[in-house]
């Protein structure tokens, strides 16, 4: 039985809120389902590791396919030109598919643990528990072909949980109502991609046009929600889960640009790039269980503003000077081979390089903080500016009258109220004592 309190001033009340029997039992039967199902899934995850282990021992003759992460000899020996053995690529492979795995399980259980009894929570920490089996395909490959079915099952269970979340998010309601039935589509959807693998639906045009289509639902039902549903608090929440799916997209869309163009081509499309590609998309999507936690569970949310400003500002930067780096030292050395009709020392071209962007870093950094704050936070940008002007000119003004309207003028600019006045304090006049009066301190 859940307590509904009333509060006046002075006084609280409150009132028993009836919960059916039946819901109570809904929400034990989803609890005990989320323990067996999630138990079940890792305990055979985590007894493949050492077969997956050895099985990236195994060199490939020819690229058979790319998505299996065992290497041909040509991207062995890419490796040891890199200073690296076949021993460190296995373990770092491990590595990387146990922190991916680890990290959603951790923020998964730690929502179960502490608010299990929230629909919408039970619903998130199910789906991030479920969501890296999309990716441990490639970790689960070495099992009996009779026990590959459950990978599709619980990636197709992660996928579907999750974007649905965005239909309910923050408070567990669907808003706009309508929005349910856009869930349901959604389930509907995953269960055909695991019962009918033939069709190949998620390889196909319907597929993606599908993709879009859901993600624009969800994107306009949280908008509708933030502007005219959402008490601030929730609109906190908000921006904190969409600057985490922000950095999920593009950790979806840059590798996989940077695989086409650059690794593929550079290393002959094999295993080796499809290997450097899955790493990449991995790790930042290690933000978004992380902000889905923060956006839950905080109730004294940090000042996401100021995170995504850093991140701007660090972001355009580090790619900036990136670029100029890169830029430098193949520059350098062209010029100083064309010059000396030798090549270069690459000690001196590294050094010199790493000189210019030090230099370059401070003053790069103002001009990016101000152009961004010029950009995307225009209004508290002109109200520091403006503040900034005021107190430079209090320091000199000395007209009361000048000063009057130099100060309503900036409230005026800053606030923007409906109305504005000043008063100020008159000094009284001094009191006139009697004769032979006076104050005694001891």
């Amino acid at each position: 039985m859940r307590l509904k309190f009333f509060h006046t001033p002075g006084k609280l009340f409150f009132t028993p809120k009836k919960v059916f029997p039946m819901q109570k039992h809904w929400l034990t039967l989803a609890r005990v389902g989320w323990i067996v199902i999630v138990v079940l899934a890792y305990a055979l995850s985590i007894a493949t590791i050492p077969s997956y282990f050895a099985s990236l021992h195994y060199i490939q003759p020819s690229p058979k396919s790319p998505f299996t992460v065992q290497l041909t000899p040509t991207d062995v020996h890419t490796l040891h030109t890199w200073g690296l053995s076949l021993d460190f690529y296995a373990a770092a492979m491990v590595f990387s598919s146990l922190l991916f795995q680890m990290c959603y399980a951790a923020i998964g259980a730690i929502l179960f643990w502490r608010r299990s009894g929230d629909w919408a929570v039970l619903q998130a920490s199910f789906a991030l528990m479920m969501l890296p089996f999309a990716f441990v395909g490639i970790t689960m490959q070495t099992l009996p072909p009779n026990w590959l079915w459950p990978i599709p099952v619980l990636g197709a269970l992660g996928n579907a949980c999750l974007r649905s979340c965005a239909y309910v998010f923050p408070d567990g309601r669907f808003v706009p109502r309508w929005s349910r039935w856009l869930a349901l589509a959604l389930f509907v959807y995953w269960s055909v991609v695991v019962v009918f693998p033939s069709w190949r639906v998620d390889h196909s045009l319907f597929s993606l046009t599908l993709f879009v289509g859901f993600s624009l639902s969800a994107l306009g039902a949280q908008l509708y929600r933030y502007r005219y549903v959402s008490t601030p608090q929730q609109r906190q929440q908000t921006r904190w889960v969409l600057f985490g799916v922000v950095i999920a997209v593009m950790s979806n869309t840059l590798p996989r640009l940077l695989y086409a163009f650059v690794l593929s081509p550079l290393l002959h499309g094999g295993p080796l790039a499809f290997a450097l590609e899955i790493n990449l998309i991995m790790y930042p999507l290690l933000a978004l269980p992380i902000t889905i936690g923060i956006a839950i569970l905080s109730s004294h949310l940090w000042d996401i503003d100021v995170i995504i400003n850093r991140t701007l500002v660090y972001g355009a930067l580090s790619t900036i000077l990136a670029l100029i780096y890169l830029t430098l030292v193949f520059g350098l050395q062209t010029l100083l081979h064309v010059l000396l009709l030798r090549t270069a020392d690459s000690g001196v071209v590294v050094f010199s390089s790493t000189i210019i962007i030090a230099v370059l870093f401070q003053p790069l950094r103002h001009r990016l903080q101000r152009v961004i704050d010029q950009r995307f936070y225009r209004r508290k940008y002109d109200a520091a500016r403006t503040l900034a002007a005021l107190s430079a000119t209090l320091r000199n003004e000395v007209d009361l009258s000048q000063l009057h309207e130099q100060l309503q003028a900036v409230v005026e600019e800053t606030m923007q109220p409906t109305h504005v006045s000043l008063w100020l304090r008159t000094a009284k006049p001094p009191e006139k004592r009697k004769p032979g009066t006076g104050d005694l301190f001891v």
